[in-house]
């Protein structure tokens, strides 16, 4: 038998003799699939986003240092008061909301949290992510469900298609029902008396708008109250024939109250 450059030694089998096909590589297809799949991800809240920013700076800070905008002094009188670190344990200043929990008490610089406490505080953070991600995926839900029956989107009545659709608890609600599935609408020709069978497909919902407008979002300028002077300011010394004049120079007058 004539061997070719493809044949193995010792073989006379017809099959041996056809050359093997060489796979292409599907890794740009995996990379495109990756892609859509992100794209279809929703964006993530502003809330969602503030409480990961916060649990990260928590995980990262070790609480000594001091917030490099000064921090405020309004003790909660303008802002509201801090629901993680409303008092510092060690000069017992009032912190509002702009004093955050992983910098320093911005008048005498300790930290405003223990080591327990911070861990506590993170793990609470973490599970408060979870709470609102899935609350707002089942509201994200709710409302495709509304936007597809208010699209016409006739049920299906099989059992198996039944089940198909019901998402399983490992399965993704999104992929068991995806908003831009082609729908089967049926309508009723006034002049001709036939029913008419039409396909229609809402338009794919666009994530790159949001995304684009979540990236330029800018944390609003918060309006902070500065740290009192160092220095007190004293008046003169008081004079004996007044004393309990007012020393800060101001024009005050007493006024007694009319009699009736």
């Amino acid at each position: 038998m004539h061997h070719t450059a493809w044949t193995k030694k010792g073989s006379s089998l017809p099959s041996d003799r056809i050359p093997p096909k060489v796979q292409a590589q599907a890794t740009p297809s995996k990379a495109k699939g990756k892609k859509k799949q992100n794209d279809s991800t929703p964006p993530k809240s502003k809330e969602v986003r503030a409480l990961e920013k916060l649990r990260d700076d928590l995980r990262k800070a070790s609480g000594q240092d001091k917030d490099p905008k000064g921090g405020c002094f309004c003790q909660a009188s303008m802002h509201t008061l801090s629901p993680y670190t409303p008092i510092c344990r060690a000069c017992g200043l009032i912190l509002c909301e702009l004093n955050l929990p992983h910098f320093a008490c911005p008048h005498c610089g300790n930290a405003l949290l223990t080591s327990a406490a911070r861990d506590s505080l993170v793990e609470s953070l973490s599970v408060k992510v979870d709470e609102t991600l899935a609350k707002e995926e089942e509201e994200r839900q709710r409302a495709i469900q509304a936007a597809r029956n208010a699209e016409g989107a006739f049920p299906t009545l099989s059992a198996a298609a039944s089940r198909a659709g019901t998402p399983g608890p490992g399965s993704d609600a999104q992929t068991s029902h995806p908003v831009n599935q082609t729908h089967k609408v049926l309508s009723l020709d006034s002049k001709t008396r036939k029913v008419k069978v039409s396909s229609y497909t809402p338009p794919a919902i666009s994530r790159a708008a949001s995304t684009e407008r979540t990236a330029k979002e800018v944390e609003p300028e918060h309006k902070r109250v500065p740290a009192p002077p160092a220095e007190v300011v004293c008046s003169s010394a008081a004079n004996s024939q007044r004393p309990w004049a007012n020393m800060r120079g101001l024009n005050v007058t007493y006024v007694p109250p009319s009699r009736a």
